[in-house]
């Protein structure tokens, strides 16, 4: 026993000698990070889990805002044929109330007024070219071969329109001098 004694008594002296005692004359400073009220040690961590909740966040809302857009090339998705629903609960039939018949046209409901007419075409101006000639017929342009109501324009001369219907009637339209 006393060979192992004397083993741990060399083995702390020659620790003593490897570490001096600290000089008790100069202050111990302790690292940055174990001072109170340094925050330098906390920005870092702070950044980053101010980035990681950002992220989180934008991903969020890009997730609920996502529209769903089906591409022109793919096609659609096969239908999956199911068993029709049947309807087990019964549905009341109430009858209606049958309404009094009408005997006179007072008491019938109005019918409504047939449309008016197209109002008749009026000539309001007539540009006559070599190249390219038009007119104006109830403020709207026309050229030759036009459609204009229940009209086509024919012929446009300088001093008239001939307009033609589809039964093949014409109506000849003259400047109002």
């Amino acid at each position: 026993m006393s060979r192992i004694n004397d083993a741990l008594k060399r083995a702390q002296r020659a620790q003593k000698k490897q570490n001096p005692a600290p000089d008790m004359s100069v202050p111990r400073v302790p690292p940055v990070e174990s001072r109170p009220g340094n925050a330098i040690g906390w920005i870092l961590p702070g950044v980053i889990g101010f980035l990681i909740v950002a992220a989180c966040l934008l991903i969020g809302m890009t997730l609920l805002t996502r529209t769903v857009t089906k591409a022109k090339n793919d096609p659609a998705p096969p239908l999956v044929s199911a068993k029709p629903a049947v309807v087990t609960a019964s549905i009341p039939v109430t009858e209606a109330t049958p309404r009094p018949p009408t005997s006179s046209a007072s008491q019938a409901l109005p019918l409504k007024p047939p449309p008016a007419p197209p109002p008749e075409p009026k000539l309001q101006g007539i540009v006559y070219g070599a190249a390219k000639r038009w007119a104006i017929v109830n403020g709207q342009t026309v050229h030759i071969g036009d459609q204009f109501g229940e009209f086509r324009v024919k012929d446009i001369s300088p001093g008239s329109v001939t307009l033609v219907k589809a039964d093949g009637s014409q109506k000849k339209l003259g400047l109002d001098k």
